[in-house]
């Protein structure tokens, strides 16, 4: 693989984190979005100027997905890409919201990982 396409696969990943993470930032602890019903959270999440951001984040890391396609394989970059975006959630998750890091979720990410290297083996 080419740098190019590394770079667009990280870029791609880290867009997608960002998405992420701006959607929880949005509602993280909002247990009872849905409390009011389906289309009292469609609205809240609708007005909701993070979301637009937040879906934003998602656009721009599909354009470089996409681009990432056109000139890696698809078994390669989207693993790749995944797996970037797993490490920089739980990097997020952990400093930026505070949650807990077990053994389960290490072990877990572990297991992601080596199965990511498995599939990228030639």
């Amino acid at each position: 693989m080419d740098k190019i396409s590394l770079v667009l696969i990280v870029a791609s990943a880290c867009t997608n984190a960002m998405g992420s993470t701006i959607m929880k930032h949005a509602y993280g602890g909002d247990g009872g979005l849905i409390s009011g019903g389906i289309i009292s959270a469609f609205l809240k999440i609708l007005l909701n100027p993070w979301i637009v951001l937040g879906l934003s984040m998602f656009g721009i890391s599909f354009f470089f997905m996409a681009a990432a396609l056109s000139r890696s394989e698809l078994t390669f970059a989207y693993p790749l890409m995944s797996a970037v975006v797993y490490l920089i959630l739980l990097a997020v998750g952990y400093f930026v919201f505070h949650e807990n890091i077990t053994i389960y979720r290490l072990g877990g990410m572990g297991f992601i990982l080596a199965g990511i290297i498995l599939l990228t083996v030639k």
